[in-house]
């Protein structure tokens, strides 16, 4: 039979527990025809789909760890089995983010493929959507879970070929052999993190029945997460998709605690691999574990030396501060893991060429061809004429699509921190006056923080749906353009000015730098971090006249 073109019409339905209990009765409304259907009790709520429901029941009220007394039906005539998995998809992705009720459900729903009618059912689901608000299963709106945490990196999150065949590989090698290194990389966008939520999950729940694998120890697996402002957001997610018991917790906490163990963890994950630290004078205090007998070490070493199969992700492009651990020495030490990379870019509307457009344009890697002409054609970027004026813009912005977020580089000192009653930040075109991030920790999710600027610190690792990036006075470009007013950027270059950069701990030793070069890898970083976490654009203005100037002329080609 054709899948109709159009599907529009869904009716629910509304049964208890006894209905199905009643071994004698059937409602041949529901009976044998595709259905999607939930359960609920007073806290947790269960997915499911089927062409016999009375059939799928009878296993259901077998099972003691489902408690539910009520069931919401959701039938149409014009369903068939490709719709109802794709709906009861969408259905477990977003009630698992939803914060209403606990979702029981173990097994992910199947990757969905296009089949004939497929808008109409993502059409369809929005409606089906607001009827669970109205029935009380589900509180909030498609458009607030697009933007949490869960919704983005849950575990049940539809996945791409590369993304499944990372994942294949890297369970297999941690089924069939003991001990076992991987390294995950790609541009940021690419679902590093997504993919390592999916292996923890596939090693903790079987997927064919849903219950914890056997023999399993839920203590023998850790994720560390070296960034401290998203260490509670991994926990939450860690703890709403089930996998409460793993150890979540920055590198050197992991470290002390593994120190204490009789025995290796036999699995760990690390994200954001490019944040674990070597040793740093001026972070001795922070960087205490890192001393050895004979010297130092870094933290990736003394987590390798407590992991049976250890999986972590990287991007050589993300390494900010001196204490992150150098590139080159980073490659050495893994040298012999086995490599997996992400090619396919998801999270920016420009594609995957925006990336290598602002890694050569911020002059961080030439050796990927960049074709300038309308990079920019299906991304929002703009130039602004002021700090003021990029900042309104980010919140008018933010009132219609929410998260979107103003940042700068580091070249104000963060005087509100002892002082509230101050300014951090003075905008030097209209004298408006603007405060940094008034905490770190979640900083984008917290109420206020569209009324300030954040800082690297606060955002990488996240996603906006638009940023607003203020270049400050310890970036510039070393090229004013022609007397006659044209513009040659293959003469611009990128320089730094030390004197201006506000981060003591972002500093290299005074004596260390010849010519700034050190300074100005990790500057450029912090900015291709800054510019690559807009979803749908990025909104820039630069202090120093000379790279405004020159954000106008690669803008200017690029569109």
């Amino acid at each position: 039979m054709l899948f109709p073109t159009k599907l529009s019409s869904f009716e629910v339905i509304k049964k208890t527990r006894n209905d199905f209990e009643q071994v004698n009765f059937r409602d041949f409304d529901i009976d044998t025809v595709p259905v999607v259907y939930i359960q609920r009790d007073k806290k947790n709520l269960y997915v499911g789909k089927s062409t016999d429901i009375y059939g799928r029941f009878s296993t259901h009220l077998k099972d003691i760890r489902k408690t539910f007394t009520e069931i919401l039906i959701i039938k149409s005539a014009l369903f068939n089995e490709s719709s109802i998995k794709h709906i009861e998809t969408l259905l477990i992705d977003y009630l698992l983010a939803d914060s209403k009720f606990n979702l029981l459900n173990k097994i992910k729903g199947q990757n969905i493929h296009s089949y004939n009618g497929i808008e109409d059912v993502n059409n369809m689901f929005m409606e089906i959507w607001s009827k669970l608000i109205e029935e009380g299963i589900a509180c909030e709106q498609l458009g607030e879970i697009h933007n949490k945490f869960i919704y983005k990196y849950s575990p049940f999150k539809m996945l791409s070929s590369n993304q499944i065949k990372v994942c294949q590989k890297i369970l297999e090698a941690i089924e069939y052999t003991s001990e076992s290194r991987h390294l995950i990389t790609g541009d940021p966008g690419t679902g590093k993190t997504i993919v390592l939520t999916n292996i923890l999950y596939a090693i903790v729940y079987d997927q064919t029945t849903g219950k914890d694998r056997e023999g399993l120890d839920r203590e023998d697996v850790a994720l560390v997460i070296p960034q401290n402002h998203s260490l509670g957001s991994y926990k939450d997610l860690i703890r709403k998709v089930g996998l409460h018991g793993i150890t979540v917790l920055s590198p050197s906490q992991f470290i002390k605690k593994a120190k204490g163990k009789d025995d290796k963890y036999k699995y760990v994950f690390v994200d954001e691999a490019h944040r674990l630290k070597q040793y740093f004078g001026k972070q001795a205090r922070d960087l205490r574990h890192l001393v050895t007998e004979d010297g130092y070490t870094t933290e990736l070493e003394l987590i390798s030396e407590y992991a049976y199969h250890l999986t972590i992700v990287y991007d050589q492009y993300q390494t900010i501060r001196p204490a992150d651990i150098d590139t080159a020495h980073f490659k050495r030490m893994t040298a012999d893991y086995k490599t997996h990379i992400l090619h396919k870019q998801f999270r920016l509307k420009s594609g995957d060429q925006y990336l290598a457009w602002l890694r050569k344009y911020l002059h961080i890697a030439n050796d990927v061809a960049v074709y300038e002409k309308r990079v920019l054609k299906d991304y929002d970027f703009n130039v602004m004429d002021s700090i003021s004026e990029l900042y309104e813009a980010i919140k008018n912005l933010n009132d219609d699509h929410e998260l979107c977020r103003a940042v700068a580089g580091y070249s104000w000192h963060w005087t509100t921190q002892k002082d509230k009653s101050s300014h951090d930040i003075t905008d030097s075109v209209t004298g408006a006056q603007f405060n940094w991030n008034s905490k770190t920790k979640g900083w984008i999710n917290q109420e206020n923080s569209v009324e300030e600027i954040g800082c690297i610190h606060t955002i990488q690792g996240a996603d906006l749906n638009y940023v607003g990036v203020v270049f400050g006075e310890e970036i510039d470009c070393g090229y004013a353009g022609e007397e006659d007013g044209s513009y040659d950027l293959s003469k611009a270059n990128i320089i730094v000015n030390p004197d201006k950069y506000k981060d003591r701990n972002g500093l290299p030793i005074k004596g260390t730098d010849l010519n700034n070069e050190e300074l100005k890898f990790y500057i450029k970083r912090i900015y291709y971090v800054l510019l690559s976490r807009g979803i749908n654009g990025c909104y820039v203005f630069a202090t120093n006249p000379n790279m405004q100037k020159y954000l106008k002329e690669i803008v200017r080609v690029s569109q």
